[in-house]
């Protein structure tokens, strides 16, 4: 990741030309889309290759059933001394921006719950966080630790004083 105010990630992207031969087909920089995500590749069902995605900021929040998404998100820490309607307010926006207000189905733990039509595979690259379920204390994560998000009510909450960096596999199911 390229250490600036606007971070960017370079993606690169090999093809299999018409002689069979391997090739460089895309090396660009991707920088935060919407929601401070940084798509970096979507896939479509029956699409074994995968399409060059020319413009990362329009990959949609959830993939549809048999698409893949894969992303770079940042979590900023929590400030303990927000209010608990203003938390309500940046939920409410955050999942109302994602087009899907509907995927908050209990909210009494923590204001940013929510469930996705998705299996995730997520990995701590760096900061502290720790996932909060239905049940349970929340459960703090290390660098690398990985977790296999299966359509559960969850949220991620970010327990230290600077910005946390998560890689995120996101495959659509049906609902």
């Amino acid at each position: 990741m390229e250490q600036t105010n606007n971070p960017t990630f370079r993606r690169l992207v090999t093809g299999i030309g018409p002689d069979g031969k391997s090739y460089l087909a895309d090396d660009s920089r991707i920088a935060a889309g919407t929601l401070g995500n940084f798509n970096f590749w979507m896939m479509r069902r029956g699409d074994s290759q995968g399409g060059i995605e020319t413009k990362p900021q329009a990959i949609p929040f959830y993939p549809k059933d048999g698409a893949v998404i894969f992303r770079i998100f940042r979590l900023p820490p929590s400030d303990p001394n927000l209010p608990a309607a203003t938390w309500n307010v940046i939920a409410s926006e955050f999942f109302a921006s994602v087009g899907d207000p509907s995927s908050r189905a209990d909210t009494s733990r923590h204001p940013l719950m929510h469930t996705t039509p998705t299996v995730d595979y997520i990995m701590l690259l760096d900061g502290r966080v720790s996932l909060l379920l239905d049940t349970g204390d929340p459960i703090p994560m290390q660098q690398y630790d990985v977790v296999v998000q299966r359509a559960t009510n969850h949220t991620w909450v970010n327990t230290g004083s600077s910005p946390a960096t998560l890689m995120a596999v996101m495959i659509g199911q049906k609902p």
